[in-house]
C-alpha cells in the first residue's frame, strides 16, 4: 500500500482500528482454576498504522494521484523500462569521461583498489545495457552494490537535525536541477567528494564532521555471500561506482520520459515527505482523539 493511499485511508476511518477492543482480564482457566478473579474487565480502543516514516523515495509506489502529469510520468517510466528500444549501454549515459572523473576524486581521497575498479569498468559495467543489465540484474542487489550506498547517502540524518540529501531522483533532493545528466554529475560529485556532514550518532557523541565517500564501508561477504573475493575487496570504490551508475541511469531515464518530472516529484515530496510528520500528526489528532491507543510502525526517530 502506498504512504499516500495509506494516509487517505487511515484518515477515512479505515485503517486497522479496534474499536471498542476489550483488553479483558476475564477468568483465564488456569490448572488452580481461575486466575485474577475478581478483576474488573476494561474496554481499550485502540488503532494501528504503519506510517513508512523511513523511506524518502517518492517514487517508491504507484499512488493515487489526480494529477495527470503523475500518471504520465509513472506511465512513461513504465513503458520505457519494458521497451527494449529504450534501452542505451551504460556508457553512453554514464560517460567514460565521467568514470576517469570518478577515479579522480576518489583517488584524491585515498581510496584503494581503482586499478582493479578501472578493469571491472572496461571488461564489465561500461558495456551492460542500462536497464536489462543493471537495473533489473538481481545479482547488483544481492551483492548490495548500489542499495547499500544508498541507503547511506539517500537522505542523512545531521547531529543538529537537519538533513542532507544526495543529488539523486530518489529522494526530496532540492538543491539544485537534475534536467540533465551532466548538470546532476556536477551536483553528485560536489556531494560525495567536497561535502562534510556530522551524522546524527542517536544520542551518542558525534565522531566529527566527515566526507560523504567516507560514510561507506566495505561489504563483506561473511554477510554477502552473492560478492565475490575480488568484488569484496574493491567493494568501497565499487559501490561509490555502482551509485553513480544507479543516479545517471534514473536522471536520465526521467528527463527522457518527461522533462517536468521534478514539478512533479516536488509535489510528491511536500505530500509524503516534507509535510508527512505534521500530516500524520493532523491525521490522528483529527480522526483518532477518541482512541486510547495509537500504536505506529515504521515510524523514524
Amino acid at each position: 500500500m502506498s504512504v499516500m493511499e495509506e494516509v487517505k485511508k487511515c484518515d477515512e476511518g479505515e485503517s486497522d482500528r479496534a474499536s471498542s477492543n476489550e483488553v479483558a482480564s476475564h477468568h483465564a482457566n488456569g490448572p488452580d482454576g481461575p486466575w485474577l478473579s475478581g478483576v474488573s474487565t476494561v474496554s481499550i480502543k485502540a488503532a494501528s498504522w504503519n506510517i513508512a516514516a523511513i523511506n524518502n523515495n517518492p517514487f517508491e509506489y504507484w499512488i493515487t494521484n489526480p494529477d495527470p502529469a503523475y500518471n504520465e510520468l509513472m506511465k512513461g517510466v513504465q513503458d520505457f523500462i519494458e521497451n527494449p528500444e529504450c534501452d542505451l549501454v551504460i556508457h553512453s549515459i554514464f560517460t567514460d569521461k565521467m568514470f576517469a572523473e570518478l577515479q579522480d576524486e576518489m583517488q584524491s581521497q585515498d581510496i584503494s583498489g581503482l586499478a582493479e575498479l578501472e578493469q571491472f569498468w572496461i571488461d564489465d559495467y561500461r558495456q551492460r545495457m542500462a536497464i536489462r543489465g543493471f537495473l533489473k540484474d538481481k545479482t547488483i542487489g544481492m551483492k548490495r552494490l548500489s542499495s547499500m550506498p544508498d541507503r547511506i547517502t539517500n537522505t542523512i540524518n545531521l547531529h543538529d537535525g537537519g538533513r542532507y540529501t544526495r543529488p539523486t531522483a530518489i529522494n526530496s533532493y532540492n538543491r539544485g536541477s537534475l534536467d540533465s545528466v551532466d548538470a546532476w554529475w556536477v551536483l553528485w560529485k560536489e556531494f560525495m567528494f567536497h561535502t562534510s556532514v556530522e551524522v546524527s550518532a542517536g544520542g551518542r557523541a558525534p565522531k566529527g564532521p566527515e566526507l560523504v565517500c567516507r560514510l561507506i564501508s566495505s561489504i563483506p561477504r561473511s554477510k554477502y555471500p552473492a560478492i565475490t573475493l575480488e568484488e569484496q575487496a574493491i567493494s568501497i570504490p565499487l559501490q561509490i561506482l555502482c551509485l553513480a551508475i544507479l543516479d545517471a541511469i534514473f536522471v536520465h531515464m526521467l528527463n527522457v520520459v518527461q522533462p517536468r518530472w521534478e514539478d512533479v516529484r516536488r509535489e510528491l515530496c511536500d505530500a509524503l515527505i516534507t509535510n508527512k510528520a505534521p500530516s500524520v500528526c493532523a491525521i490522528i489528532a483529527r480522526s483518532y482523539a477518541d482512541m486510547d491507543v495509537v500504536f505506529l510502525q515504521e515510524a523514524a526517530a
